[in-house]
């Protein structure tokens, strides 16, 4: 038995939303891809008014060997992330670190150390044959940029192991900057701003040099 067709008009319509489909799928098929937004870390703002290295003295600078920066696991990812609340972790939308974010961190943060110490010279590898009198070692426990409050609330703990007199001083640190803007870039220059501060924090507890 066959089955009658529906009526003319019906059957245009249906054709006529069948085509609307299919283009529409086609257009979304053929769209070209959002470009990923690369974000850099600024430069850490230096210390305002520090002297000259040769402002420290006529004989060489004391060594400092500079560890390398420690930041939280949850963090070290080529995705921005940020916090929503208390336990969870979002992301920006196809935003990412144009570097890895320890790399570009450690960077920074040791540009700011020596403008702050410039009666150092500041070492961060193969560090022996300077001998130095003291080692630096920074780590970041807590880093959130707390996006709903736009807040960057950040907890340190700064160790300096001396050599001679022998002897370690540990000093924790906490720090809370406000987010200028609600976008991955004011979380950067706000990274930048605490690298700053702890940086000034470091160079508090280091020994003076000798002059």
């Amino acid at each position: 038995m066959n089955t009658p067709l529906p009526p003319l008009p019906r059957r245009l319509a249906v054709l006529a939303l069948a085509a609307t489909a299919a283009a529409l799928l086609g257009a979304c098929a053929s769209a070209p891809k959002r470009s990923p937004t690369l974000i850099t870390l600024p430069s850490a703002p230096g210390a305002p008014g520090a002297p000259g290295a040769a402002a420290a003295g006529h004989g060489a600078p004391p060594t400092l060997a500079l560890a390398r920066l420690e930041l939280p696991e949850y963090l070290v990812s080529r995705r921005v992330r940020y916090r929503t609340d208390g336990s969870t972790l979002a992301e920006w939308p196809d935003t990412f670190w144009a570097e890895r974010i320890e790399v570009g961190m450690a960077r920074e943060f040791g540009a700011a150390l020596r403008a702050r110490l410039p009666g150092w010279r500041v070492c961060e590898s193969n560090c022996a044959e300077w001998a130095p009198v003291a080692t630096l070692r920074v780590s970041i426990e807590r880093l959130d940029a707390v996006r709903p409050e736009q807040r960057l609330r950040a907890s340190a703990r700064i160790a300096v192991t001396r050599t001679a007199p022998r002897g370690l001083s540990e000093q924790a640190v906490a720090h809370e900057l406000p987010l200028e803007a609600d976008t991955p870039q004011a979380q950067a220059r706000a990274y930048a701003a605490l690298l700053a501060r702890l940086a000034a924090d470091a160079a508090a507890v280091l020994p003076r040099p000798a002059p």
